[in-house]
């Protein structure tokens, strides 16, 4: 089968440490990169090249959003911060104090008025950009959310938990719409697709769920990665009904959803990858890594 995607920029010393997050913003065209270095670093998506360096976390950085027109950022990290930043510009916008561990991956609400994040008690809490302070916390069943993803419409907010459970809210109603099971371990990674009734989920148990959130129904299951599945990132053009996903195994995935079956593996990076994000037409993607680096790939037949 023909390689889809083809390696293109390599930026094998992107930071001192390792990158444990990455986003690509809409318009601004953007790819961000989160590290363990403290630091987050806005790098031109056509070139590669650096445009800006965001300082001011003062430990590691747990996960980095983009909001739906590509003019904000938010970022969390281990010193319990969220903080959002102008993209346009790289500066910062505001910084919000959150309780320790209540604050582990953020995600942006469509409209960008609200951050969702995960926490170690179990709450799935929300925080309003403007002012600056939580407004709202879903409670699920006290076990620590590492992974969170809100429904392009906005509809649905899913949590994932680290005994397996994913709780999916429905935000409309304020209420716990499904609790969905089926894995084994903790689910680090949600997605949704951009039909926003497909959820997919990666976990330590080396599986990938596809779930039907309106049914509340495990769709399929995706195997094939060896070790923890540490993102997984839906295709924004659904036409193509695809999914990446990055692991421990140090591989990248590219999925068909419709066949439920891997199209291509790549093997670029020497250590686990952590982040793997489309560009928002579907035609791009980049990873980071445990080894510092970041890497491009490009559709065969995107400029």
């Amino acid at each position: 089968m023909p390689t889809t995607y083809i390696p293109t920029i390599v930026n094998d010393k992107a930071h001192e440490g390792s990158i444990w997050d990455v986003a690509w913003s809409k318009n601004t065209n953007l790819v961000i990169s989160a590290s363990e270095d403290n630091t987050i670093k806005c790098w031109d998506g056509t070139s590669g090249e650096l445009k800006f360096e965001l300082e001011g976390h003062a430990m590691g950085l747990l996960s980095v959003d983009t909001s739906a027109d590509g003019t904000l950022l938010v970022s969390t990290s281990v010193d319990s911060n969220i903080r959002i930043w102008d993209l346009e510009n790289g500066t910062l916008m505001k910084s919000i104090t959150a309780n320790p561990v209540e604050a582990w991956k953020a995600v942006f609400s469509p409209d960008a008025q609200i951050v969702a994040t995960g926490s170690h008690n179990g709450d799935i809490n929300f925080f309003n950009v403007k002012l600056g302070e939580k407004v709202n916390s879903l409670p699920t069943k006290n076990k620590f959310i590492l992974s969170v993803a809100y429904s392009p419409d906005g509809k649905y907010v899913a949590g994932g938990a680290e005994d397996g459970a994913i709780y999916v809210f429905n935000m409309e109603t304020n209420q716990l719409a499904h609790t969905l099971s089926g894995h084994a371990m903790a689910v680090r990674t949600l997605s949704f697709a951009s039909d926003s009734k497909t959820l997919i989920s990666g976990s330590d148990d080396q599986c990938i769920h596809v779930y039907d959130v309106e049914h509340g129904q495990l769709a399929s299951t995706l195997t094939g990665h060896s070790d923890w599945v540490l993102c997984v990132a839906a295709n924004p053009d659904l036409s193509k009904q695809q999914l990446a996903s990055c692991s421990s195994d140090k591989r990248i995935k590219i999925w068909d959803l419709a066949l439920r079956s891997v199209i291509e593996t790549h093997e670029v990076h020497s250590d686990q990858v952590w982040g793997v994000a489309w560009n928002s037409e579907g035609t791009k993607l980049v990873s980071g890594s445990d080894d510092c680096s970041l890497k491009w790939f490009a559709s065969s037949g995107s400029s």
